[in-house]
């Protein structure tokens, strides 16, 4: 069938019109297309690109051989720019149907498309390949070279898979700061064999399951900021294997500088850091606020953010072990940050913000739909001051935002 693509969807699909609404993956907006329907839904149809009759100008060869068979990327074959103005448009979509807003967007936050990634999970397959699982199922596709994947990383893959002894082995996970450290889910292994085979790949320290398996497994990442208007901030971020942390080193570095450039202005004298990980945002802010108090559930993260802390001298900041639920609404901030995962905030935590009333809210997003729901929510009280898009995933269709919320004036 041939189908005319209008615009860009969350996803990696395009909206497409034949005969009723369809989801076109492979298109690029103001293509037609040839393509083939693979799926049914109720209100929609999912078809496949098999051929371009108009092709886009911002259409480019994608630089993977497996693109479209691993998962991992879902855009190469569109021009980094367009890239981000899908991104962008696809925002203000989801701004003007679930927020009912129509505020404009600030200059999208990039860095370099590629070789971004410190973290990556790998899935093994039974017969010991290393890989990425095709999309909708547990095939692992192989691969000589991850290009969004930090190039140290690509080298101990490729040690890894020359080894071939990973018996018993599910997943494989590689963070690299200063060093490379592993944390492995696995079922019953050779611990002896295990060790050899991740020492010799150039790993310095693993975790096996939730136990440490050799070594010191934590990295450390430098936390450099600074800008021309602003004095250079320089901390220790160290985090153990396991522990989540911006894959995108570099422009989380550019984001927290950001960050810090709102919070200067509004000279805050107590800041609540939400979904706080091991310190992200919480250290830096230590700088520009008398007292930060930093809420993350997880334990782990919870416990490396403590001992940042203590590596940088840091006293003004208290971690609490808790989810965001839980923060006492007693708690009086000036500015309230929240980064939650992807299920955005709960109802209980909209809430707990609205009856804590924050002058500022700093929202760090990773879906553009839920922000927009709980934009819709909190819009009650707060209005937008700045959005933006954080392009921490290029060549991926993932959105991450950053919105600066400010109490109306009733």
């Amino acid at each position: 069938m041939t189908i005319e693509t209008v615009i860009p969807l969350y996803g990696g699909y395009t909206l497409g019109k034949n005969d009723g609404v369809v989801f076109v993956k492979g298109a690029i907006p103001g293509e037609t297309v040839e393509a083939e329907i693979v799926e049914k839904k109720k209100d929609y149809r999912v078809a496949r690109v098999k051929n371009i009759v108009t092709v886009s100008p911002d259409r480019i060869p994608p630089a993977c051989p497996v693109f479209d068979i691993c998962g991992g990327c879902h855009y190469q074959y569109i021009s980094y720019e367009r890239q981000v103005r899908i991104k962008e448009e696809i925002t203000l979509d989801c701004l003007r149907r679930i927020a009912k807003s129509d505020i404009s967007l600030d200059a999208p936050l990039i860095d370099n498309p590629w070789h971004y990634r410190k973290r990556v999970q790998l899935k093994v397959s039974r017969d010991g390949r290393i890989g990425f699982y095709r999309p909708l199922s547990h095939d692992v596709v192989e691969f000589e070279e991850c290009l969004i994947v930090d190039p140290q990383i690509n080298q101990v893959i490729k040690k890894l898979k020359n080894a071939r002894s990973l018996t018993g082995i599910k997943e494989i996970h590689l963070q690299k700061g200063d060093t490379i450290v592993a944390r492995i889910i696995a079922d019953t292994v050779n611990e002896r064999e295990l060790c050899g085979l991740l020492k010799g790949s150039d790993i310095s320290g693993a975790i096996l399951n939730s136990e440490v398996l050799y070594g010191d497994p934590y990295i450390c990442l430098p936390m450099n900021i600074g800008s021309d208007d602003m004095p250079r901030l320089s901390y220790i971020y160290r985090i153990s294997a396991g522990t989540f942390f911006q894959s995108n080193w570099s422009l989380n570095l550019k984001l927290i500088g950001l960050i810090l450039g709102y919070i200067r202005n509004i000279n805050p004298v107590k800041v609540l850091d939400l979904y706080a990980g091991a310190g992200n945002l919480s250290i830096p802010v230590s700088a520009l606020s008398r007292e930060v108090v930093a809420v993350e559930e997880n334990p782990r993260a919870c416990n490396d953010g403590m001992n940042n802390l203590s590596l940088n001298n840091i006293h003004n900041v208290r971690f609490i072990n808790k989810k965001a639920e839980g923060i006492n609404t007693k708690i009086r901030a000036d500015i309230i940050i929240v980064d939650p995962p992807r299920q955005g905030l709960s109802m209980t935590v909209k809430n707990r913000l609205m009856s804590m009333s924050p002058e500022w809210i700093i929202y760090l997003s990773c879906n553009p739909t839920t922000f927009c729901r709980d934009l819709k929510v909190l819009s009650e009280r707060y209005e937008v001051e700045s959005l933006r898009l954080i392009d921490m995933f290029p060549q991926t269709y993932h959105i991450e935002l950053l919105g600066i919320l400010k109490m109306k004036n009733n």
